[in-house]
């Protein structure tokens, strides 16, 4: 993602509590931090939900969550050989 993306910044919900809420990252770039929120089951599994201003999505399979991300920030060069960042 950090290759197709110039200007990702990736930050973790910081939580200070036991919480389901511990796998949630806002993907931003520039000067607007939270184009994507991208949940993930414990330590970074599947399932994936990709959410944005404008759709919501929800998967098992990395290229498609890649695919979401990408979109939800503006590049479409995310392809599925692609990791999540």
């Amino acid at each position: 993602m950090r290759q197709a993306v110039p200007g990702l910044a990736i930050e973790r919900l910081a939580v200070t509590w036991a919480s389901d809420d511990d796998n949630v990252y806002f993907l931003g770039v520039g000067s607007v931090p939270d184009l994507v929120q991208f949940d993930t089951g414990p330590d970074g599994q599947p399932p994936f939900l990709v959410e944005t201003d404008h759709c919501r999505a929800v998967t098992s399979e990395v290229a498609e969550a890649v695919a979401a991300v990408s979109a939800g920030l503006g590049s479409g060069d995310a392809g599925s050989g692609d990791d999540l960042p």
